[in-house]
């Protein structure tokens, strides 16, 4: 339990996704004798074909969903930048660091992170066209709206199909990574979420720092359950969402909110409490609410709510609007409000741990 279970569940959902990636990929490239042109060209090919079929020029130049308009390619940029810009503002990867004894061991873990992260994107183009190239689009859309069972169908195609035992044994092997994969995050998500009410806003603010350890314990369970309900409620209206649209979402938010904080507190001598506070909620507030009155949550047949248009966002992902405004917000709060001034010795030590990690342990 708690986060030795937590990283456990990470350990062993790492090993499967990266083992299963690589199989499948290798099994995929294998159909086209390791020729990279030829899966793209049959790619290319299968998406043309039949009704509804798009010109095999178009699907190859990426115009299917990011080409089309002025408005698109910007909402591509910002996806762009959610995605690179995410990663560090992501709670529960951040909280990662509290598992590794020293500094050094940190920076070792994210050159590892790095390399195995890398190579899984590389890995999942194979996987896409692979999808594209192998199966019927119809097949996958009537197996799930959004699309989101590529990569099991995937695996059941290269494992032999129907025609072999392999392609269903396959399929249960993928579909078990993939949900080792969800119990992984979603692990993580709890144990940041429930760990940061319980100790900043139950024990700091709630009850003044008086709490003891068995409340903060208590507060942590009980947001852990509140949480997940959340959660939960807003999974059953968002079955018909793309998952990597969704994933999309989450890393613009965590740009928005918490990367400003984060790089301001490194580099930025001047950044204070307010700042912080300004970045957090400014950021997360502008994203969310972009969010909200976008194309992901009505005015779209695949929106959350498709039969409501309530839409004046133009974008599917706030990154290039939200994340600015976090780094804004952050300024704005640091310069504007004069209650507390910057620490400049503590900003020293803090520059001196952050290049050298002395006095980190």
């Amino acid at each position: 339990g708690g986060m030795k279970g937590t990283t456990w569940v990470q350990i062993v959902k790492a090993v499967l996704l990266i083992s299963g990636t690589l199989l499948i990929t290798f099994l995929v490239l294998n159909k086209f004798d390791f020729n990279i042109s030829d899966l793209l060209g049959a790619a290319a090919d299968n998406a043309s074909q039949g009704e509804g079929g798009v010109d095999a020029g178009q699907f190859l130049s990426g115009g299917l969903q990011y080409g089309l308009n002025t408005t698109t390619k910007i909402d591509f940029i910002s996806l762009g930048i959610a995605l690179v810009l995410g990663t560090a503002g992501l709670p529960h990867i951040l909280i990662r660091f509290y598992t590794v004894p020293t500094a050094r061991t940190a920076r070792k873990s994210v050159l590892w992170a790095i390399g195995i992260i890398g190579g899984f994107y590389l890995m999942t183009i194979a996987l896409g066209f692979g999808a594209a190239a192998l199966i019927d689009r119809t097949d996958i859309i009537s197996s799930n709206k959004a699309g989101n069972t590529a990569a099991p169908l995937l695996a059941f195609e290269v494992g032999g199909g129907e025609d072999s035992a392999g392609g269903a044994i396959l399929l249960a092997v993928i579909s078990a990574v993939a949900f080792a994969t969800i119990l992984a995050v979603v692990a993580g998500l709890t144990l940041a979420s429930s760990s940061s009410f319980a100790h900043d806003i139950y024990a700091n603010v709630i009850r003044k720092g008086q709490a003891t350890e068995g409340e903060e314990v208590g507060a942590a369970r009980l947001s852990a359950v509140a949480i997940g309900a959340v959660a939960i409620l807003l999974g059953v209206f968002a079955g018909n969402l793309n998952v990597a649209g969704l994933v999309a979402l989450a890393f613009a938010v965590a740009a928005s909110a918490n990367l400003p904080t984060l790089l301001y507190s490194l580099f930025w001598r001047r950044f204070n409490t307010n700042g912080a506070l300004w970045s957090i909620y400014g950021g997360l507030t502008t994203a969310v609410v972009l969010v909200l009155f976008s194309k992901v949550v009505s005015g779209d047949p695949n929106a959350m709510f498709p039969d409501a248009d309530f839409h004046w966002f133009p974008l599917k992902n706030p990154g290039i609007i939200s994340i600015p405004a976090g780094f804004l917000f952050g300024y704005l709060g640091s310069v504007l409000t004069k209650d507390e001034d910057p620490d400049g010795a503590k900003y020293a030590e803090l520059e001196v741990r952050s290049l050298t990690g002395a006095g980190a342990h």
